[in-house]
């Protein structure tokens, strides 16, 4: 070997061992992994990891490599580009060279159609440099504009590690699917600056730890340890497609958890009686496929990925267990955004509907449930791929518009003989209509007996045994026969092909 190429190598192995030893024993003392070790834990072992870029800073041994690794890697045999904060050289804070081998490693992602990895560990800007690269378009000012532009065109996923605060805590926002660690935090200025402008004193977790982003929905996700992010992060990749041009790759059939023949046990007769649809869900899908996103987080709203038949699927369920399934402003969000993200990378949609409708009352309405239950009726009624509806049990009011009911032009809207499908309740529809009736009638027991008949009267105008004969509903079916259906349409409608009008964009996203 020449020296030159002995000088290349020595170079090499010193920049990958990270920063200066101080650094290293806080990432220890802190009970984290040096990144090269951490970054071992997503890729296949049999094939490692690749850089580039790292020769920034040469021949600076305080800042190797400027303090972020950035190359490819293989999950399951499909590339991954990725880009991760070395905690060690300068606590993982972005330069200069720092902010464009991020931008490059996003600009090489999106060329290549490939995804995207940020492992985020960072304590924000250098402000001890000079010069404007935090606004420069070739370093850390572009790398906002680039999560933009890359938004639905390649996956992007995140795994946050520790506290950040200001420009580095947006990367993780403007991630599709995030991972927290559950002693991380992020927030848009540290304790110390929000004390300096507001005058409050706030530690980093109640500012903005795993909880809080779990509970606001900014956080998709939260694990324990760093091996269990791994594992997450390589499973969540097993749903998405390479970029928005391919599909999600197909994985092993496996029949579901639970029994089919089950789903009409699991469903009440009682319409206002709660079960868990997670039940109903493992009698559908592929047993432990479903992975749930955002649990915590409007939890009157199941969202998830799954497989069907090894198909991946989005699932979007309502949740009777939990405030009956009624939709709030943050489910709308919740509704919104998941089926956005799968409409963006190909991802056929599951509309499992039992909703006595929207919320109302003083409390949604400030906090606009009608701008943001517009959001999730515009997300689903803007989305391409694949879509089915299963009216579970009660569908009232605009809830079902927002689950793809049958005007909102799914492929197939399927009924369960538990379905109810009407503009409101029986109770509240019969107060509503004939309020001044009832209040008419002084006997109260005359008045129980009039309000049982009418709301018998009311019941009988929404059999679903003659919606079905009025072909409101496509078909109805027994309830063991739902995931065979289920099977067959999705793979009919595999290759489905839809244009919308012609436009710039819309306006309500």
């Amino acid at each position: 070997m020449g020296e030159r190429e002995q000088r290349v190598i020595r170079e090499r192995q010193r920049i990958q061992r990270g920063g200066p030893p101080r650094g290293h024993q806080k990432q220890a003392e802190a009970g984290k992994k040096f990144v090269r070790d951490r970054l071992a834990l997503f890729f296949d072992d049999q094939e490692p990891y690749t850089e580039f870029g790292q020769f920034a800073r040469w021949p600076d041994e305080e800042l190797p490599g400027d303090g972020v690794v950035t190359g490819t890697g293989r999950i399951d045999g499909r590339t991954v580009f990725f880009a991760a904060n070395d905690f060690t050289v300068k606590a993982g804070s972005i330069g200069r060279y720092h902010g464009e081998k991020l931008v490059r490693a996003q600009e090489a992602a999106l060329r290549a159609r490939k995804p995207m990895l940020y492992l985020v560990d960072s304590s924000g800007a250098r402000i001890d440099e000079t010069g404007g690269h935090h606004v420069d378009k070739g370093s850390a000012g572009r790398l906002f504009y680039m999560h933009s532009i890359m938004s639905g065109s390649v996956p992007q996923v995140g795994v946050l590690y520790g506290t950040c605060f200001a420009g580095t805590a947006y990367t993780p926002v403007f991630t599709d699917l995030l991972v927290m660690m559950k002693d991380a935090a992020m927030a848009i200025a540290s304790p110390r600056m929000v004390e300096m402008a507001i005058g409050q004193k706030v530690g980093p977790r109640e500012l903005g730890g795993a909880q809080v982003h779990l509970k606001n929905g900014s956080a998709h996700f939260v694990v324990d340890s760093e091996e269990e992010a791994g594992a997450l992060v390589r499973r969540i990749f097993s749903y998405l497609p390479d970029s928005s041009e391919n599909s999600p790759p197909p994985g092993e059939l496996r029949e579901p958890a639970l029994d089919p023949a089950a789903i009409d046990e699991i469903i009440p007769a009682d319409p206002n009686r709660p079960y868990d649809v997670h039940r109903l869900i493992d009698a559908v899908v592929d047993r432990d496929s479903f992975l749930e996103v955002k649990a915590g987080y409007a939890d009157e709203l199941v969202t998830g990925f799954a497989r069907l038949g090894g198909r991946v699927i989005g699932v979007v369920a309502n949740q009777p267990a939990v405030k009956g399934g009624t939709l709030f402003p943050e489910s709308s969000d919740k509704g919104a955004e998941f089926v956005w993200m799968c409409d963006a990378y190909n991802i056929p949609l599951l509309f499992l509907v039992d909703t006595p409708g929207f919320m109302v009352g003083t409390a949604v309405e400030k906090n606009a449930i009608l701008r943001r239950g517009r959001k999730f009726i515009f997300a689903t009624s803007c989305a391409t791929v694949p879509r089915i509806c299963v009216v579970v049990r009660k569908a009232y009011g605009a809830g079902i518009y927002a689950m793809s009911g049958p005007a909102y032009d799914p492929e197939l809207t399927l009924a369960l003989p538990s379905a109810e499908i009407a503009v409101m309740g029986p109770e509240a529809a019969i107060n509503a209509v004939y309020f001044n009736k009832l209040q008419a009638v002084e006997d109260p027991v005359e008045r129980d007996r009039l309000v049982a008949r009418l709301r018998e009267e009311y019941r009988a105008g929404y059999d679903i045994f003659k919606l079905a004969g009025q072909m409101v509903v496509d078909e109805l079916i027994p309830p063991r026969e739902l995931r065979n259906e289920l099977l067959r349409y999705f793979e009919i409608y595999a290759d489905k092909k839809i244009s919308l009008p012609p436009r710039k964009h819309a306006t309500i996203l």
